[in-house]
Parts: structure tokens; C-alpha cells; sequence
């Protein structure tokens, strides 16, 4: 055979894998495509009256090897109620992602959840606790998801952000921000936390506090009465968490 033919063909065979590697790349694509469609378009059916709540994106799946999780407290999807886009549901499970700072829904035991930015939702409440999205309409609050204290004109906005760190050292418990049961020490990544407090006054002006020293001088007419009252609680000892310590002295101030 002639050796420049052998070449041509040689040459003809190598474009035909080529062609026919792009080609099944296209259609796994597709086809993995038309998987996550199909997917959503499922769970929107079985939402019912609430399928227009379904129609956002898919939630990030996080398959990092990590201790702590990239959501807000715990990776359980709880029942709840939520306000988006103006219209109100309930019968869902909620959750939010404290990476992506996005609320997660999910219809029943249904394994797929939605994402939403915080700017559609007004209300999340869930297990008694209730969560507001921040848009760019309050000025002093950055965009993002915030868990409310306070039944009076005061309020706390409290934040929780959490992103992907890596450490050889020990790090549950303070190191992390919080306690991991299934803590495995052979891991270096984890989701490191960080929360962030603001008061809102009466009038609506918002400023950033650290302590409990900081969020008692928010009510400098009231401080002795206030201090007081705090002692009376027990809420000046040391194993008083600040948001026990937010929820109490904004009750005390609403009296």
C-alpha cells in the first residue's frame, strides 16, 4: 500500500476520534442538561400553587472533604414560611447558605433546593426564629440574609458568613466559631464562621457592635435601669452567649 495513503488514512482516523470525542462531550452536556431540566421541572409539578418559589436555580452542592458545614447552623432543612417576591408560603423546608448567602428551599422530602438572593425574600420563619433578606434599599445593613431580634422598636440584625479555609491544627470548637460532632481531625479544610451584629434603634439607624458591653451602651438613658436588670438576670456572666444576651436585653428594653 502506498505509504502516503497509509498517512492519509492515519490522518483520517485521528480527525474521526476527534470529531467523535467533541461530539459525545456535546451531547453529555446535553444530556446532563436536560437531567438537571427535567429534575427542577419535576419538583416544580410537585410544588403545586407554590411552583413559581421553585423556578430559581439549583443549590450549590458542596462536596468538599470538610468539617462544619457551609450552611448557617446545621445542614437540616426545617419547615417553615417564607415571603418571596411579595406572595407568601408555608409547607416548605427551608435553610440558608452561608458561602453564597442565599436562602435554600426545598418542597417536602424532595432532595432538590432552590436557591434565592436575598433581595426577593422578605421573611423566612422558621422553628420560631425569624430571618429577613436584605437587599440594597437599608442603608447601613449590607445585601445579604440576617436572622432578627427584638419585639420592640429596637432590634438586632445578626449575620452569618462562612467560607472555605484549611488548617493542620486542631480546630473545632472556638478555633472554627462553632462545634462539629463528626469533626474528623485527618481533614484540613473546614468552613470557618464569622458573625456579624447590628443594632437598629427606633428610628431605623443601624450601627455595628462586637460585645454585650457595646450593645448596652445603645440605650445610654436607660443604663442604670438596664444594668440592673441584666444582673438581675444573670446575663453578665461569662457563659451568656451574645445572642441569648441580644434576645434578653432587647426584652428588657421593651418593657
Amino acid at each position: 500500500m502506498n505509504a502516503g495513503f497509509v498517512v492519509y488514512l492515519g490522518h483520517m482516523k485521528n480527525e474521526f476520534i476527534t470529531i467523535a470525542s467533541c461530539l459525545f462531550l456535546a451531547l453529555s452536556s446535553l444530556f446532563a442538561s436536560a437531567q438537571t431540566t427535567t429534575e427542577l421541572k419535576a419538583f416544580e409539578n410537585a410544588a403545586g400553587n407554590g411552583s413559581v418559589l421553585f423556578r430559581g436555580k439549583q443549590a450549590t452542592t458542596y462536596e468538599h472533604a470538610a468539617n462544619g458545614n457551609p450552611y448557617w447552623a446545621s445542614t437540616t432543612f426545617s419547615p417553615g414560611q417564607i415571603t418571596y417576591q411579595g406572595n407568601f408560603y408555608d409547607d416548605i423546608f427551608v435553610n440558608i447558605d452561608a458561602v453564597a448567602d442565599l436562602a435554600l428551599v426545598r418542597k417536602g422530602d424532595n432532595p432538590v433546593a432552590v436557591a434565592l438572593r436575598p433581595e426577593t425574600v422578605s421573611s423566612i420563619m422558621t422553628e420560631g426564629r425569624l430571618f429577613v433578606g436584605i437587599g440594597d434599599d437599608m442603608a447601613g445593613l449590607p445585601q445579604g440574609f440576617y436572622e432578627v431580634f427584638g419585639e420592640g422598636p429596637e432590634k438586632v440584625y445578626k449575620h452569618v458568613s462562612k467560607r472555605l479555609m484549611n488548617s493542620s491544627q486542631n480546630v473545632n470548637g472556638d478555633p472554627i466559631g462553632y462545634y462539629d460532632p463528626s469533626y474528623n481531625s485527618n481533614l484540613n479544610n473546614y468552613f470557618g464562621i464569622t458573625k456579624t451584629y447590628y443594632f437598629v434603634d427606633s428610628e431605623g439607624h443601624v450601627s455595628r457592635f462586637r460585645s454585650k458591653g457595646d450593645l448596652r451602651k445603645k440605650f445610654p438613658e436607660r443604663r442604670k435601669e438596664i444594668r440592673k436588670a441584666i444582673s438581675a438576670a444573670g446575663l453578665d456572666m461569662p457563659g451568656v452567649d451574645l445572642d441569648t444576651f441580644c434576645k434578653e436585653l432587647l426584652r428588657i428594653a421593651s418593657r
